[in-house]
């Protein structure tokens, strides 16, 4: 391993310390995240869905879809692809 990289390990390890470590609930919170973006993707995967479609396939509030939706619209993840009545279509982009 690279000096520069084993230096990087070392100062976030030394930064976790000082910040109290990572707790449970931290673990927790990022594991939930990861599981929830997981699941909007996959039921993307098939096609264009509103936010009520996505929150009915992945059983998440759509208060949370919505949040999550934004984020990835906001990084380039995702776009507006139409329109469902009421509801804008999220469709992922392509690579």
């Amino acid at each position: 391993m690279s000096e520069a990289k084993r230096n990087w390990r070392e100062d976030l390890r030394v930064f976790r310390e000082r910040m109290g470590g990572l707790t449970e609930e931290k673990k927790a919170y990022g594991k939930e995240q990861r599981e929830a973006l997981k699941a909007i993707h996959e039921a993307l995967k098939t096609g264009p869905r509103t936010v009520p479609e996505i929150a009915g396939e992945t059983k998440l509030p759509g208060h949370k879809v919505m949040f999550y939706l934004m984020a990835m619209k906001r990084y380039g993840e995702l776009a507006e692809v139409g329109q469902a009545g009421d509801y804008m279509q999220y469709a992922l982009k392509e690579a």
